[in-house]
C-alpha cells in the first residue's frame, strides 16, 4: 500500500475535513472548560441554584438570583458543548461510515452523551446525591476522551506522527505503557472525584502521610478514600515518569514524541503542585478547579497519544500485510 493510500484511509474526505477538524479541536477545549465550570458550580455551593430540571425555578429564564444564574450558565455552556458533539456525530454518520475508528467513536459517543445528559437531570432532581455526582464526573471524562479520539483521527500533525513512528516503535513497549498510564490516570480522576464527593478533602492535615495520630471508627472510610487517592497519585506519578523516559528516548527518533513528553512533564508538575496547595491551604476554590482541569487535560493528552500511536501501528501493519499479499 502506498503512502498516499494510507493517508486517504487516515483522513476524512477533503470536503468536510476542515470543518470536522476545527469542530473536534474546539469541542475538546470546550469539554474540558465545561468540566471546570462544573467544578466552579460545585465548589461555590451552587449545585442547586436551579432546583429543577430542565427548567430553572420553573422558568426557561431563571430569576435574578446569583446562585440560579451560576447554575444556569453552566447549563447553557453544557448545551453548547452537547450541540458541538452532536454535530460531530452527525458529520461522522454522514461522511465517515467507511472509517471504523471514526464511526465506532460516534456510536459510543451517542450512548455516553445520552447517559451524561440523563445523569445531569437525575443529579439535580434528587438534590445532588454524591454517587450520581461521582458517576457524572466519570462519564464527563469519557466524553472528553471520545472527543480526543476524533482530534487524534483528524489532526494532520498527529496523523503524520503516528505514521512516522509506527515502524520505529514496533520493537518497543511504548504503546502498551501509554495504555496502562492512561487507565491509571482515569482511576486517579475517579478517586479524586470520590474524595470531593465524600468530604474527604481535608481529613488528612499532612502530605504525603495523613498525619492523624488516631483515626476514629466513623472516619476510617473517609481517611481510606483520601489515602487511596494519594496512593493512586503516586502510582500514576511512577507510570508517567517511566512513560516520560520512554517518550524522551523515543523523541530522539521523532520530535513529536518529545513534545508529548515535555507537555506531560509540565502538566504533572503543575498537578502535583496544585494537589499540595489543596492540602496546605485548605483547598482554595481556584486550586480545586485548576486541579480538576489539569487532571482532565492529562487524561485527554494520554488518550490523544494512545490513539495516535495505535492508529499508526494499525495502518502500518495493514500496509505490510497488503504488501506481502500483493
Amino acid at each position: 500500500m502506498s503512502a498516499s493510500t494510507v493517508e486517504s484511509i487516515s483522513r476524512p474526505s477533503p470536503t468536510v475535513r476542515p470543518l470536522f477538524t476545527t469542530l473536534a479541536l474546539t469541542g475538546l477545549i470546550t469539554t474540558i472548560l465545561l468540566i471546570m465550570v462544573g467544578a466552579i458550580v460545585r465548589v461555590t455551593g451552587n449545585g442547586l441554584g436551579c432546583p429543577d430540571w430542565p427548567l430553572c425555578h420553573g422558568q426557561a429564564i431563571p430569576p435574578f438570583y446569583l446562585s440560579a444564574w451560576v447554575e444556569f450558565i453552566h447549563r447553557l455552556f453544557g448545551g453548547a458543548v452537547v450541540l458541538q458533539i452532536a454535530a460531530l456525530i452527525a458529520l461522522t454518520w454522514r461522511s465517515h461510515k467507511q472509517d471504523r475508528w471514526m464511526y465506532r467513536t460516534a456510536q459510543v459517543m451517542t450512548v455516553i452523551l445520552t447517559i451524561q445528559v440523563v445523569l445531569g437531570g437525575i443529579h439535580v432532581i434528587y438534590e445532588l446525591p454524591r454517587w450520581t455526582g461521582w458517576i457524572h464526573t466519570g462519564v464527563a471524562m469519557l466524553v472528553a476522551a471520545l472527543v480526543a479520539v476524533w482530534v487524534a483521527l483528524t489532526q494532520k500533525g498527529l496523523l503524520e506522527m503516528g505514521q512516522r513512528t509506527a515502524a520505529a516503535l514496533q520493537s518497543t513497549r511504548l504503546l502498551p505503557w501509554v495504555g496502562v498510564t492512561a487507565a491509571a490516570t482515569y482511576v486517579l480522576l475517579l478517586t479524586g472525584s470520590l474524595v470531593t464527593r465524600t468530604g474527604a478533602s481535608l481529613i488528612c492535615p499532612s502530605f504525603p502521610a495523613c498525619g492523624l495520630p488516631f483515626v476514629p471508627d466513623n472516619l476510617q472510610i473517609i481517611v481510606l478514600i483520601q489515602m487511596t487517592h494519594r496512593i493512586s497519585a503516586f502510582i500514576v506519578a511512577f507510570t508517567i515518569s517511566f512513560l516520560l523516559w520512554k517518550l524522551l528516548k523515543a523523541g530522539q527518533r521523532d520530535s513529536g514524541l518529545q513534545k508529548f513528553g515535555l507537555a506531560l512533564a509540565g502538566l504533572i508538575a503543575l498537578q502535583f503542585s496544585l494537589g499540595m496547595i489543596n492540602v496546605w491551604f485548605a483547598i482554595p476554590m481556584w486550586s480545586r478547579v485548576l486541579h480538576l482541569g489539569t487532571g482532565a487535560t492529562i487524561w485527554v493528552t494520554m488518550v490523544l497519544l494512545w490513539v495516535t500511536l495505535k492508529r499508526g501501528e494499525t495502518e502500518t501493519t495493514n500496509s505490510q500485510q497488503l504488501t506481502v499479499n500483493g
